[in-house]
């Protein structure tokens, strides 16, 4: 029996998608390295800024996944349990928000002290969504007990969001934004462009 011919079309659009499921994998271990690495200090970790520069250039689908990797990646490490679905909410919406921010390169237009500041909120936006757990469990009064004895350790994740973003963000950007534009090219060539 005959094989079918295959497109050298399908070659290049099947490494565009093998080059960002590697990308995906490595980013989410380097996330979760620096995660289980850090965990001696508290909230303290560049697994947020990962997931912004991540979603800032590949969108909010890539952050997602960045984000659900990240948490069952680490928490292998450091232990599962009811707050994996907080987790997944709270770097969810860090990620999505940040894809918004990447759509027509918005973070461009922003100085990069700017986008640290937006970084630092991250941390803060995580804690309280991570924090919703004991509203649901325990009512208003006890939520907010709980979210507020959390504040410094909320304060430390956004300082550290803060200076991860300011000092690694940059090389991480320009690298994954090199390698956005060879996906282009590639995915261009497979078209006939």
């Amino acid at each position: 029996m005959k094989q079918p011919a295959v497109k050298p079309k399908s070659y290049k659009t099947a490494s565009v998608l093998t080059r960002k499921i590697t990308l995906l994998a490595c980013l989410s271990a380097l996330s979760i390295v620096g995660r289980v690495s850090m965990a001696a200090i508290p909230n303290v970790q560049p697994s947020t800024m990962i997931i912004i520069c991540g979603s800032l250039v590949f969108g909010i689908q890539f952050g997602l996944g960045l984000a659900v990797l990240t948490v069952f990646g680490s928490n292998m490490m450091l232990g599962m349990g009811p707050f994996v679905f907080m987790q997944l909410l709270g770097w969810g919406t860090v990620a999505i928000l940040s894809g918004l921010l990447g759509k027509k390169a918005l973070y461009k237009k922003i100085p990069h002290v700017g986008m640290s500041i937006y970084a630092s909120f991250s941390g803060y936006l995580y804690g309280f969504l991570v924090s919703l757990n004991v509203l649901f469990i325990g009512g208003p009064i006890s939520f907010w007990a709980y979210y507020i004895a959390g504040l410094p350790f909320d304060t430390y994740h956004a300082a550290g969001n803060f200076f991860f973003y300011l000092l690694l963000s940059p090389i991480i950007i320009q690298l994954l934004e090199k390698e956005k534009k060879k996906m282009e090219l590639i995915r261009g060539q497979a078209n006939g462009h």
